[in-house]
């Protein structure tokens, strides 16, 4: 089940997803995610905050009222990708790398001489663009595997 109106959908994953919660960050979607959500909790949060609950758990799905919901039929990670694009109707990743994969908040630009004392000397001497987390910390930049990954998420969501 899912609500058309919204443009940017958000979601709220179960224990299960994590992996896939952190593709969906890469691609640059809200997903909260916790391996410390109960199953009362998942739910408040679909409903009182209006995100999607991913889940594999169909118990979960069927023991109380969940408004927006997804039910991934496959362990697999590309398809799990592949069947929140389609349902979602996404068809295109306007957002990517702009989220942090811990955390989930939004990346703020961040000076490039700022970060000298906290990425290895290699990727200071090598990068010249970075983000940062406002909120955990953790700095980003454009690593050698940025590449395969967004080819990877755009080739899903054309799929």
């Amino acid at each position: 089940m899912r609500r058309q109106e919204e443009a940017d959908p958000r979601f709220v994953a179960d224990v299960m997803l994590g992996r896939l919660a952190k593709w969906l960050r890469i691609a640059g979607f809200d997903v909260l995610y916790s391996n410390k959500f109960t199953d009362d909790e998942l739910m408040a949060i679909s409903n009182l905050q209006h995100r999607v609950l991913l889940s594999r758990d169909t118990r979960l799905l069927i023991r109380k009222p969940v408004t927006e919901f997804i039910f991934l039929e496959s362990e697999n990670i590309q398809k799990q990708i592949r069947q929140v694009f389609e349902t979602m109707h996404i068809s295109a990743l306007d957002s990517l790398l702009t989220r942090c994969l811990s955390c989930n908040e939004t990346l703020v630009e961040t000076p490039r001489e700022t970060v000298r004392e906290r990425v290895p000397v290699f990727v200071y001497e090598t990068q010249t663009h970075f983000k940062s987390c406002p909120k955990c910390g953790k700095i980003f930049w454009a690593g050698t595997h940025r590449a395969a990954v967004i080819q990877t998420l755009q080739k899903l969501c054309r799929e």
